[in-house]
């Protein structure tokens, strides 16, 4: 009996993993249909220079972006750990905590940047002659922007700890929908546009705040700010930020860097290249989040109850997931990227062209580190994970600035980046190793990266082979986005994945149409 019980509640378990990331998947379609359409109009609507401004001055200020989702992990993470040890008591000190760390982030953060920020903006960035007080606006409103996104941290967090997947669809679609609204209304005063992008996006981000908060404050009873003294608390959130921080703010740092240097070497112009390949990237992103985010509340609430086998078992579905969804839609894209830009932007160069393809790479080797990032969080050894894994990520930086001082063309950039992904990596799996010890290095060969390299290589020669002989470019990008993942998750259902997540695969399915079926 008590093992029925027990095969049932995991069951339960996984069909609410399942739903939540059936919902975020949708989302993720939606939101990428939207973002990707957005650019299209936002970049017609300022024009090259300028939106490559928009994405160097955002830049700026975004490279402190890395605090919001560290401490959204952070917060997410005490959550989940307290709900798995069945700690609930200790909700409301955590949501309480993290608002006043939240609150004095926020003040360092502005007058950092009202300061050295606005000082590296007039002296250091390449500015086109005339366009220096709409940069200075754009700076301003890009930073309290910025600060709305992280004062909705400790109501996020408690959405995702709950697993309330729903709520946080339906918050960030409107998010995505009032963002394409504030496009259309690029050209449509009689000011600046820039200007009016800005301010269009600070009153998207303070009305979705608001959004959160009011449904934090409504749903949660542990989301209302209390009074606490708890120095034990402080020091464990700021202990675990701290670490977290630092890996966040490597890779951010990678990225934003990356920007402030090719603007430096190339200007505003390879900016908005550079800008584009990033909507790749950040589409990509909600995909590999859309099936992470459900996964990660439940392996840290596996790991505080010790239940292993149902932590590693969500451990090889989120690796699998992540990677083969990622592959069936890179592969068709990497492909077609020429019709696809054509289609998307109307005008494109060079520059876009291979960007785009060197960033779909980059996203494919750093997608999968996601669930062992979530597992060396549950263990709380964030120090000794971070500490190495980012210290090679940090190289990038010196080896971009030192291929671009040495001649290099501007697409070296993903050179650089994709090397110490790969480098990270493998300090992520030996750290994992180390403190996990149900781990397996060889199994995680064996089980995922020698099947995905085989799919990979035959997915690859049926879509070359497709490009070769459909001319029409409209019949040719249809066939191989349709039949590229169809062959891909056919071998995927044969190779990729073993017995007990095909049985698991199949009664998702079956339960599904049930459900239809109970409906009717």
């Amino acid at each position: 009996m008590w093992e029925k019980t027990e095969t049932e509640t995991k069951f339960n378990k996984s069909k609410r993993i399942a739903s939540n990331t059936a919902v975020l998947f949708i989302r993720m379609l939606i939101i990428t249909i939207i973002s990707l359409y957005t650019v299209r109009v936002v970049l017609n609507g300022l024009g090259a220079e300028d939106y490559g401004i928009f994405n160097t001055v955002a830049g700026v200020v975004t490279t402190s972006s890395f605090l919001s989702s560290v401490l959204a992990i952070s917060v997410q993470r005490f959550y989940s750990f307290s709900m798995g040890k069945n700690n609930d008591k200790d909700l409301n000190e955590i949501f309480s905590s993290s608002i006043n760390i939240i609150i004095l982030l926020s003040l360092g953060i502005i007058i950092v940047f009202e300061t050295f920020g606005l000082w590296f903006v007039k002296t250091q960035l390449t500015i086109p002659y005339g366009r220096m007080e709409a940069t200075l606006w754009i700076y301003q409103f890009s930073l309290f922007s910025f600060i709305f996104t992280i004062l909705e941290i400790p109501f996020t967090a408690a959405i995702f700890a709950h697993e309330d997947m729903s709520i946080y669809a339906v918050i960030s679609t409107v998010d995505c929908f009032l963002r394409l609204t504030v496009a259309f209304l690029i050209g449509k005063f009689m000011a600046d546009n820039l200007i009016i992008y800005g301010s269009g996006l600070l009153i998207v981000s303070f009305i979705i705040f608001q959004f959160y908060a009011i449904y934090g404050l409504i749903k949660y009873e542990e989301c209302h700010y209390k009074k606490t003294h708890n120095t034990l608390l402080y020091k464990k959130l700021l202990s675990f930020s701290g670490w977290t921080l630092f890996g966040s703010a490597a890779s951010t740092g990678m990225q934003q860097g990356n920007i402030i240097l090719l603007n430096i070497f190339f200007g505003p112009i390879i900016n908005a290249a550079f800008g584009i390949a990033l909507q790749i990237n950040n589409a990509f992103n909600a995909l590999s989040n859309s099936i992470i985010l459900p996964l990660r509340p439940a392996m840290i609430k596996a790991y505080a109850e010790k239940n292993n086998d149902y932590l590693n078992q969500l451990f090889s579905v989120g690796n699998k997931f992540i990677l083969y969804f990622l592959l069936a839609i890179g592969i068709p894209i990497f492909s077609e990227i020429v019709t696809i830009l054509t289609w998307w932007l109307g005008n494109i160069n060079s520059d876009i062209i291979i960007f785009s393809r060197l960033i779909i790479i980059y996203i494919i080797f750093l997608g999968i580190h996601s669930p062992i990032t979530t597992i060396m969080q549950a263990t709380g050894h964030v120090k000794e994970y971070h500490l190495p894994v980012e210290s090679i990520t940090l190289m990038c930086i010196p080896l971009t600035w030192l291929f671009f001082s040495l001649g290099f063309p501007a697409y070296s950039v993903f050179i650089s980046m994709i090397t110490v992904c790969i480098l990270a990596h493998i300090i992520r799996l030996l750290c994992l190793r180390h403190f996990y010890k149900e781990f397996s290095i060889l199994g995680y060969i064996v089980t995922l990266i020698l099947p995905s390299l085989f799919i990979l290589l035959i997915v690859s020669a049926f879509t070359v082979f497709l490009h070769s002989v459909i001319v029409s470019p409209l019949t040719r990008t249809i066939s191989i986005c349709i039949l590229s993942p169809l062959l891909l998750f056919f071998l995927v259902y044969f190779i990729g994945i073993n017995k007990e997540e095909r049985s698991i695969t199949i009664d998702f399915i079956r339960s599904y149409f049930n459900q239809k079926k109970c409906r009717k």
